[in-house]
């Protein structure tokens, strides 16, 4: 541009242009900051994770006894950014970015360079059979790394037929990470009782009988001890069933004591912890099935415990039942597909603001009314922000893509939750940036 042009050009335009400058500094200079962080922790040993470009940023590192893996440790140093002088020149000065803000950012960078297939295909969590097409999975091989290449799903869940011994499922799970293009939830329902998908196969160590939320804990580190071991960092537990809804209020309370001290000792154990179910565990593998209960109902008992759930922050997913509620929805929709019970009631009243999952979709109480596209389609719409084991994956993930391509879902839908889903998957390397900064102060 000449001295001509810029003759002409008022202040306001001026500021404008510099400031979108400034932007694109600041974006370029975080980048730059993710990409050393990791060059200079290679360089230490200190990390076992590829940098392979901004959609790769970072793999899922497993944690440990609720300290991160030492091997995912960053650079503590402070980002310099560039601000602009008060003469309406620019001018360097050195400023320290929240570790919040830092996170916020690569996140959205990484969403920013993720195609539409692979960001839809996040919002899914299947069984590895679901994904390859085998009877019985025990393996990841090519078939497995082929499919993870043309859908990016979110989270893989495995249950008891997946599990054969000790470095089967190991070797299963590691290889299945590492073949992931983005970092991916390794998904078991256990807690500790015979019908757990690890211990009735392998047993747990330290677990017994839970009697009060003292127990309950013990028993949820054992068990994220176990998980984390074998590579699994997501556990659909504890589970709210829905005989639960005969008890007292005194029962209410204990349960509630229970559940929190559950979810809370899985956390310290650093693994993910799902509730399982709002507002209730109901049997939905028999049709469609209706509780009668009103939104005071709820609140006298069920919701006691998510309540408490959310205030002490001890859990990081809610499942959403299959089951309807007509007195809260006004109608027979099922919970996990309709937007009075997962916006209005899980998030809005209650308050959640972490991921939420439908019940699993392949139950009859779904089948019998969707088709698989038309039940993911409408618990995204909901506000679901993953879909739990889907009927028909391919036919699902597709219509998803169809229905953000119509604009039934809009892009920032997709966004929204995939914002909900890295923080859980990113946050311990924040808490480990902080700590290192302290101890370097």
């Amino acid at each position: 541009m000449n001295n001509g042009d810029m003759s002409v050009m008022d202040e306001q335009v001026l500021d404008e242009r510099r400031l979108e400058r400034r932007r694109r500094r600041r974006r370029n200079q975080r980048i730059a900051y993710l990409i050393l962080a990791g060059v200079m922790v290679v360089a230490s040993a200190l990390i076992f994770i590829t940098v392979y470009s901004l959609n790769r940023v970072f793999k899922f590192v497993k944690p440990n006894g609720g300290d991160l893996v030492a091997a995912a440790e960053m650079s503590s140093e402070e980002v310099i950014i560039e601000s602009p002088g008060a003469s309406g020149g620019e001018t360097s000065q050195t400023q320290e970015m929240s570790y919040d803000d830092l996170l916020d950012d690569s996140i959205d960078t990484i969403i920013e360079g993720m195609s539409l297939e692979d960001r839809v295909a996040g919002l899914f969590i299947v069984t590895p059979e679901q994904l390859t097409g085998v009877s019985t999975a025990v393996k990841a091989g090519s078939g497995t790394q082929e499919a993870l290449m043309n859908y990016a799903v979110g989270g893989m869940a495995y249950f008891s037929k997946n599990i054969k011994n000790e470095d089967q499922i190991t070797e299963m799970l590691d290889t299945t990470s590492s073949m992931s293009k983005y970092p991916v939830f390794t998904l078991v329902a256990e807690d500790g009782s015979k019908n757990g998908a690890i211990s009735s196969n392998l047993g747990i160590e330290g677990v017994t009988d839970v009697t009060d939320s003292d127990s309950a804990r013990d028993n949820a580190k054992a068990i994220g001890s176990a998980m984390y071991k074998y590579g699994f960092n997501f556990n659909i537990s504890p589970v709210m069933d829905s005989s639960s809804n005969d008890k007292e209020e005194k029962d209410f309370n204990k349960v509630k004591d229970i559940a929190v001290s559950f979810s809370s000792g899985l956390k310290d154990a650093g693994m993910t912890s799902c509730l399982n179910a709002f507002p209730a565990k109901v049997d939905t593998s028999h049709g469609k099935t209706e509780v009668e209960k009103s939104v005071t109902d709820l609140e006298s008992s069920e919701y006691k415990i998510f309540e408490e759930a959310v205030k002490n922050d001890s859990v990081n997913a809610i499942m959403v039942t299959g089951a309807s509620y007509p007195n809260v929805d006004g109608d027979d929709t099922p919970a996990c597909l309709s937007e009075k019970m997962v916006t209005g009631q899980l998030r809005d009243h209650l308050g959640f603001d972490g991921i939420i999952l439908t019940d699993a979709l392949n139950t009859s109480a779904i089948t019998k009314f969707y088709s698989a596209d038309e039940a993911a389609v409408a618990a995204i719409k909901a506000g679901a922000d993953m879909i739990y084991l889907p009927e028909d994956f391919k036919k699902a993930y597709e219509g998803v893509k169809k229905a953000v391509a119509d604009g039934t879902i809009s892009e920032d839908r997709i966004n929204e939750s995939l914002r909900r889903i890295y923080k859980i998957k990113y946050a311990g390397r924040v808490d480990m940036i902080m700590d290192k900064k302290d101890n370097v102060q």
